[in-house]
């Protein structure tokens, strides 16, 4: 599921394709609902708020656990929540029925026009001699890590970290692979969400959604294909996971031991009262 703050609509897909679509109501100012990529991890029919006591919350699926959820409410149309995603009944309902405990829910600022790559993009690239001299070459220092034994099924999940310069694999939220990339000397890969529309490498074979305010441009995916490349092992090791519906996220922030949260750690608080 994936939800655009600014154009305040939900979309749903399935397998890369979307199934559904509707309108809804986000965080007013001050309150606003976070961006990310998030899992439910808590579902109810009927709910309550732990917070706001009194208010009902009708088909609720948790996405932190200070607050922030999605549930059937009012839609005044703007943003006018204290920070959930609120949904037409109707709809409520319906997504209540296809997702679950564990589906991924993205939610962005960008209005939803999906950026397509131009010509065949693949993302996961292994790297190759050239002679150019701003060649891209894994520095191998940082092993390849493949170890799928640890989550043996279940949808694939992949995070870019440019900081780090490493790729990270999530497999039910379980990590079971990293590896090395590089970046080409005078290029500057995209951020963003993005969706694999369809098997293979065709020209419609990515969705791609940016978490921040301006609208992603070009072909991201064909972007980030011509400016990082990874060790052959790794490419050969995960060739094939890369199915419709998983998600892959590139981002210019670091991901180790010192960004890393704690269990308690609220990205947003609701009003008390």
């Amino acid at each position: 599921m994936v939800v655009s703050i600014d154009d305040q609509m939900a979309y749903v897909y399935r397998n890369g394709v979307q199934i559904a679509r509707s309108t809804v109501s986000t965080g007013r100012a001050g309150k606003e609902t976070p961006t990310g990529v998030f899992q439910i991890l808590q579902r109810k029919v009927d709910h309550e708020s732990n917070v706001y006591k009194g208010a009902k919350m009708p088909y609720m699926q948790r996405l932190t656990w200070t607050g922030i959820a999605m549930h059937a409410g009012q839609l005044p149309g703007y943003p006018a929540s204290g920070g959930c995603i609120r949904l037409p009944y109707e709809f409520s309902q319906k997504v209540y029925g296809v997702l679950s405990n564990g589906s991924t829910v993205a939610i962005t600022k960008k209005g939803t026009v999906p950026s397509y790559s131009a010509k065949p993009a693949n993302v996961l690239m292994a790297s190759k001699a050239k002679s150019s001299s701003n060649q891209a070459v894994p520095d191998m220092q940082g092993r390849v890590i493949w170890e799928p034994g640890k989550s043996r099924s279940g949808p694939y999940s992949v995070l870019l970290s440019y900081a780090d310069r490493t790729a990270y694999v999530w497999r039910n939220g379980i990590k079971i692979g990293q590896s090395p990339f590089a970046i080409a000397s005078g290029t500057r890969p995209p951020e963003g969400v993005f969706i694999k529309l369809e098997n293979g490498d065709g020209p419609r074979s990515w969705s791609v959604l940016s978490l921040k305010k301006s609208r992603v441009s070009g072909s991201p995916a064909e972007q980030i294909a011509n400016s990082i490349q990874f060790p052959a092992e790794f490419t050969r090791k995960t060739r094939g996971i890369l199915s419709p519906g998983t998600i892959l996220l590139a981002t210019a922030e670091a991901s180790n031991a010192s960004t890393m949260s704690k269990r308690d750690f609220g990205i947003i608080q609701p009003d008390k009262q």
